[in-house]
């Protein structure tokens, strides 16, 4: 029998980042953020007796976290669709250079939030680092079908930046 608490607190030190990432994706107001990722947290807490290791953690985790996301975005259709640029922005630091990264990410962020949810969450994985076939885990498709879906949703991210 594995330690719950222990193994939650390994994954969770391991793939933070995949939380708040998706967590910074999907929200859609100020103070969502933290919110959707307390959802995260719990869900991912309550289903971990069911993983059964088939999977990588990483996957997994994004699996959970992605369809906590999705699920209250259907759920809250009727709230704004739009984060306040400000609340996008990555933490300033000096420089010429790091003022236009920061510029940059924040554009990135808000074409994100323009995509539709599905392709949004593969560019976010896609961002993250996630292999086609990690893509296609996630989403339960073959590895070409991910990787048709992720080229589309990238066409569709550079024309929303261009525009």
């Amino acid at each position: 029998m594995i330690d719950r608490e222990l193994t939650f607190r390994r994954w969770l030190a391991e793939h933070r980042g995949i939380l708040v990432k998706v967590s910074r994706a999907y929200a859609t107001a100020p103070g969502d953020e933290d919110d959707l990722m307390q959802e995260i947290l719990l869900a991912l807490w309550r289903s971990l007796p069911s993983f059964r290791g088939d999977s990588k953690v990483s996957t997994w985790i994004y699996r959970v976290a992605l369809n906590v996301a999705l699920s209250r975005r259907r759920a809250d259709r009727h709230r704004r669709d739009e984060v306040p640029l400000e609340r996008t922005a990555e933490p300033a630091s000096d420089g010429e250079a790091a003022a236009h990264g920061r510029l940059q990410w924040t554009a990135v962020l808000a074409a994100l939030r323009r995509l539709a949810p599905v392709d949004r969450a593969l560019i976010v994985l896609a961002l993250d680092g996630a292999t086609q076939q990690d893509i296609a885990d996630v989403f339960g498709l073959s590895a070409n079908a991910a990787g048709v879906k992720l080229h589309r949703a990238r066409r569709r991210l550079a024309e929303i930046l261009e525009a």
